[in-house]
């Protein structure tokens, strides 16, 4: 079985990439611009009863999708608590 860099560089892999960037980036500048978001989203019962909502949403369309939005909500959850000890 032989592995090339160029199948790796396709077009259809490059826009994926590019647009999970992107969508990295912007989670970022939302969750430093407005943190408030994140906590009434991880902290409270309600927030977790959406994220989950969401994801049971997601998986019904494509399991692939929940479970990367899931990935995505555990490293938004852990970068949330681990700015708490941070205060400015």
């Amino acid at each position: 079985m032989s592995f090339s860099i160029s199948g790796v560089f396709s077009q259809k892999n490059l826009n994926l990439a590019v647009g999970l960037f992107t969508l990295l980036v912007v989670l970022w500048v939302i969750m430093f611009a407005v943190p408030s978001l994140f906590v009434n989203l991880f902290d409270t019962g309600l927030g977790n009863l959406v994220l989950l909502a969401f994801i049971l949403l997601a998986f019904m369309y494509n399991t692939n999708l929940a479970v990367g939005l899931s990935i995505i909500f555990i490293i938004l959850w852990r970068f949330s608590h681990m700015s708490e000890g941070l205060i400015l």
